[in-house]
Order: structure tokens, then C-alpha cells, then sequence
């Protein structure tokens, strides 16, 4: 795909799409340009929408765009091009690659500060008024402006951090003696962030204390939340905004974390389990398929690979 080109064809759309496996047929013009993306509320000129339903007087405001829709849910004006496929949501997430901004240049910005030590891949990117330790970034990764990642980090290829972040910071483990004298435990591990993850902004991942935090391939952290020392998030979990997570809790793979959600320390979830927005966990679930929400919180239902939860993208069975 030409990621600097924002005006496309029908037919090489469609093309694109049966070659990520997605079938499609074309009802009218086969050349109508796309130049953009909108909603199908907002649905314009030379614009590429979406329809998951299945009434086709919903899309009777169209004119002179292109929707991606379910096989027979065709509009009536002619000056509209449908594409039939059995996901439009799917198809037009996969559609909408075409129009990803270009990727940023590589190399370090000349107001971020580097550790002598640190190894950057020469394909990565770091922006203005990073402050980057001795650590390991790798191929393809893009660090946002005014970004920490701490001593012994090591990020994979393809992740993406942006502003605001701080990825290695400092955890708080402590004990009293006798006397009433406090020991802190020293932070001596560091954070692994394995290839293809994504961390949102104003993020803070606490290193670990003697092994160290992981985030599995895949992994996302969404904007504003907080990872506590020794974690390990299985491949695919995604974490939502404003998450809060004390430390050394295991997750399983594919999990889902729900906004505001609250983990008490050493709790450990299974595979695939589903967490609803502001649930507060207090004991470990470690049941594939879980669905919990509540304070605290409770398994309300187990959902199977390919259910679809209102709120939740579907997780197909090939995810296994």
C-alpha cells in the first residue's frame, strides 16, 4: 500500500481486501475515487463509510461515496458504490491502512538525550525531549516527544510510545523493622516490551523489583493508566484508559482490562478473560473466558472465542 497517496479506486481497494483474505463484491462503479474516510453519518463526497445493519433506507442520504455493507443492503442512489462483504466493520478497518499517516523519520530528535550506552536501531525514531537510559529500542519503534525509558529496558520492533510516557520508572516495596526503621527494596530489574506493542500517553510502567515487568507481543496500553512492578501481561491483552495495576499481576493472553478497572497485588487472570469498566480485583481468576465486573469483582459470565460482548471486539477461534 502507497502510504503517502490519499486518492484510491474502488477496484483497488477491493483488491487489497481479497488479498487479506476478505471477500467483496462490487455493486456500480468500480472506478469511483476515495479520498478520505468519514462515517456513515457524515458520509460525503469521494468518501469511503461503513453500514453493519441490515436496512437499506439507512444509507438512503448517500450520494457520490463509497460504502462497505452486507451482501444485498444496497443503496438506491446509482452515484454510490457498495461494497458487499460479510464484515463491513472488519473490511473497512483493514481499508482504512491506506490512509495511515506517514510514519515518522527515523532517527533522534537533537533535543532528546541519549545514554552513551543506549542501542537504537537505526530504523527507529525518537522525538523531541526524550530522555532515553541505557536501554535497547528496536527496529521500526517510534518514541513520541518527552518520553523516559528507564535503565535496562528493552522494546522490541514496531512499538509505538507516545508523549508523556515512563517506561521503567521507579516502584515502591518496602518493610519495617523493630525499631520502626523503614526498608526500601531495591528496583533491580528492568522492563521487557516484546514486538508490536503500543503505549498510550501519560502511561507509567514500574520496572521490576528482581525479575523484570513484560508486556508480550501485541500488547496495548492505553492512555493514562499505571503498571506496577514485576507484571506480566500475556500476548494481545490490551489494557484500557485509566487503569490502575499494583504489582507482580499475571494476566493470560487476549485478556481485555475495562477503563478505571482497579487490580489488587499478585492477583493472576487466565486466558481471554474480560474485564468490565470500573471492576475492582481483588482475587485471581485464573478460568479462561471469565467475564468479571463489580466491586468487587464477581464472574458474571464466561464467554466464549468468536461471542461477541457488547463493547469488546469479537476474538475469533484462529486467536488460539
Amino acid at each position: 500500500m502507497i502510504m503517502g497517496n490519499r486518492s484510491f479506486v474502488i477496484s483497488e481497494i477491493a483488491e487489497d481486501l481479497r488479498s487479506e483474505g476478505i471477500a467483496v463484491e462490487i455493486a456500480g462503479s468500480a472506478n469511483r475515487v476515495v479520498e478520505h474516510l468519514k462515517n456513515i453519518e457524515l458520509a460525503d463526497h469521494r468518501s469511503l463509510t461503513f453500514y453493519i445493519g441490515r436496512d437499506p433506507m439507512a444509507l438512503d442520504h448517500l450520494k457520490e461515496c463509497s460504502v462497505l455493507c452486507l451482501p444485498g443492503v444496497k443503496p438506491e442512489n446509482e452515484t454510490v458504490t457498495s461494497l458487499f462483504t460479510e464484515d463491513p466493520k472488519l473490511a473497512f478497518y483493514i481499508a482504512a491502512q491506506k490512509f495511515m499517516p506517514e510514519p515518522p523519520p527515523t532517527g533522534v530528535h537533537p533535543t532528546a538525550i541519549l545514554h552513551p550506552e543506549a542501542r537504537v536501531h537505526l530504523s527507529a525514531s525518537i522525538g523531541p525531549f526524550c530522555l532515553i537510559d541505557k536501554c535497547v529500542i528496536g527496529e521500526g519503534t517510534h518514541i513520541q516527544s518527552h518520553v523516559r525509558i528507564g535503565e535496562n529496558t528493552r522494546i522490541g520492533k514496531n512499538v509505538q510510545v507516545e508523549t508523556g510516557t515512563y517506561v521503567g520508572a521507579t516502584g515502591q516495596v518496602w518493610a519495617w523493622d523493630k525499631r520502626g526503621r523503614k526498608w526500601i527494596m531495591p528496583q533491580l530489574g528492568g522492563v521487557v516490551v516484546e514486538d508490536d506493542c503500543f503505549i498510550g500517553s501519560n502511561v507509567s510502567i514500574v520496572r521490576g523489583a528482581l525479575q523484570d515487568t513484560i508486556l508480550e507481543r501485541g500488547c496495548r496500553i492505553a492512555h493514562g493508566s499505571m503498571i506496577g512492578h514485576n507484571c506480566h501481561f500475556g500476548r494481545e491483552t490490551f489494557v484500557s484508559n485509566g487503569v490502575a495495576i499494583a504489582g507482580a499481576v499475571t494476566t493470560g493472553k487476549y485478556c481485555f482490562l475495562g477503563s478505571g478497572s482497579r487490580y489488587r497485588p499478585g492477583i493472576r487472570l487466565g486466558d481471554n478473560v474480560t474485564v468490565g469498566v470500573g471492576a475492582v480485583v481483588i482475587e485471581s481468576f485464573p478460568d479462561e473466558g471469565a467475564v468479571l465486573a463489580g466491586v468487587p469483582a464477581k464472574i458474571i459470565k464466561r464467554a466464549h472465542l468468536g461471542e461477541k460482548l457488547t463493547g469488546f471486539p469479537v476474538k475469533p477461534n484462529a486467536i488460539r
